[in-house]
């Protein structure tokens, strides 16, 4: 679980919350009045709707199912898949690749989705540009399907905004075509004119909280996590062909401690 994603998205609304109760309060007025289902309505109906022309249903949907990958963490990290590709090469020097990719250790199992496509084509005596190729092209790919994914929630992030002002332009003539409007019931005028303008301004608060709180940062996570799983390939890439090459275990190991930080580096066989 990404607990940095949320404590901030716990702590925003908290943060916000209680300004919005303060402020509410010093005035007198009820927190309700802050809320306005037609505004919501605006800003994210018409954020999705003109998302929905940009983009194929299929990609404006994956906004749903990207709320998973924000709040959660790989089961593992670089060090674990370098150890794996070690423990692979001892494999492989004892001629015994195969075996363990059939039963790896539990330890490794649920590791080596990431790396057993190439592993295998290795075990397999697959030529080392094609595994390669094969490896690039995949990453390439997955790389333009995330690429794309982040973009449908940036473009979301620019809509809200846009429509929040749409949404106060709205109110505005509403309230002004009913400014030479005598009113029926007996009430004051101005006071239907200074309600109007809030409900009219709610409309870009909810635009800026869409934009800048969710959609944009959300944005921002899921490219993130993309150039992460960059690295991520470049080392499963390495770690295949030092394989191929029957690469001894411990060259194996300070080869690929390229790709990971000072304090994570294994200065071991373990």
């Amino acid at each position: 679980m990404n607990l940095a994603t949320i404590i901030g998205f716990i702590f925003g609304i908290a943060l916000m919350s209680w300004a919005s109760y303060d402020a509410a309060a010093t005035a007198g007025i009820p927190l309700m009045k802050l809320w306005s289902f037609v505004s919501l309505l605006i800003v994210v109906g018409g954020a999705l709707a003109a998302t929905a022309i940009a983009f194929k249903l299929s990609e404006v949907l994956s906004i749903f199912k990207n709320l998973k990958r924000l709040i959660s963490d790989n089961p593992y990290s670089l060090t674990d898949i370098v150890k794996d590709f070690i423990a692979l090469a001892e494999s492989h020097k004892k001629g015994e690749l195969q075996k363990t990719l059939e039963s790896p250790p539990e330890s490794m199992g649920f590791r080596l989705k990431t790396s057993q496509i190439g592993c295998e084509y290795v075990a397999g005596g697959y030529k080392k540009d094609v595994i390669v190729d094969i490896l690039e092209n995949m990453e390439e790919n997955r790389a333009i399907r995330e690429e794309r994914q982040a973009k449908v929630m940036k473009t979301m992030g620019e809509y809200t905004p846009a429509f929040g002002m749409i949404g106060t332009l709205i109110g505005l003539v509403l309230m002004l075509a009913g400014m030479g409007v005598e009113s029926t019931d007996g009430s004051d005028p101005t006071a239907k004119l200074g309600a109007s303008m809030a409900v009219a301004l709610i409309t870009t608060l909810y635009g800026s909280i869409f934009a800048n709180f969710i959609f944009l940062p959300f944005a921002a996570k899921l490219e993130g996590i993309s150039e992460n799983k960059e690295v991520e390939s470049a080392l499963i890439l390495e770690g295949v062909k030092l394989l191929y090459d029957k690469t001894h275990p411990i060259l194996m190991r300070d080869k690929l401690n390229a790709f990971l930080e000072g304090k994570d580096r294994i200065l071991d066989e373990e």
